[in-house]
């Protein structure tokens, strides 16, 4: 028999609903600007308005063979974009770097970064941030080969600037949290998800199980 949990979130996590927000300016196109999307997580009333506010993402997706310089537009980004660019692209030819190209699957041709991902201070502490997070990647997966990520806390907190060393643990717990999707840690504190393999759906369904502990009646 399955122990209750000793805190419940605020509701039912399976009341939650995903919201995919894509803005593109006519002028834009995949060299001049990545795809992005702001996934919000939001519980409604039983119209169209919601009453509370869960969390919300952001997800960045590149296409390898639409982009021509993918490493130059990334670094061009908010600082995060550019590292995980300087990770997983050759900085010279501005292509996929080729140890992750080869260590990932060939189906595919878009990269999905997850940017960020905040939760609602009431929401925190349930493990389903992670949850909410890899159902969005799988939503915008169709036609990708990999998600990556850089797992690294904000620079200030509401104490103030994290020391190195507590820095550095938020870092490894971070990094434990997103390998509970499949992401696994490839260079310079970028972990890797290749979405041609089926570890994405198998992670998915132990956390809903694992959310389930939390449906209310």
């Amino acid at each position: 028999m399955t122990d209750s949990p000793a805190r419940l979130p605020p509701a039912d996590p399976a009341d939650v609903t995903l919201t995919y927000q894509h803005r593109h300016h006519m002028g834009d196109d995949a060299d001049t600007a990545p795809e992005t999307w702001r996934v919000y997580a939001d519980i409604y009333d039983d119209g169209t308005k919601p009453v509370e506010h869960v969390a919300d993402m952001d997800i960045v997706a590149v296409d390898l063979y639409d982009t021509r310089d993918p490493f130059g537009l990334l670094d061009d980004e908010e600082a995060d974009l550019g590292l995980v660019a300087g990770a997983i692209f050759n900085v010279r030819s501005g292509r996929l770097d080729q140890e992750l190209d080869d260590l990932i699957e060939p189906l595919g041709s878009r990269i999905l970064i997850l940017n960020s991902v905040r939760l609602a201070p009431r929401w925190r502490g349930f493990g389903l941030g992670v949850l909410f997070a890899g159902t969005a990647i799988r939503k915008l997966s169709g036609g990708a080969r990999a998600a990556v990520c850089y797992p690294a806390p904000l620079g200030e907190t509401d104490e103030g600037e994290l020391s190195e060393a507590r820095r550095e643990r938020a870092v490894n717990k971070l990094g434990k949290v997103w390998a509970q999707l499949g992401f696994e840690h490839f260079r310079d504190g970028v972990h890797v998800l290749d979405l041609n393999l089926a570890t994405l759906e198998e992670s998915l369904e132990r956390l809903h199980e694992k959310a389930a502990l939390y449906r209310t009646p």
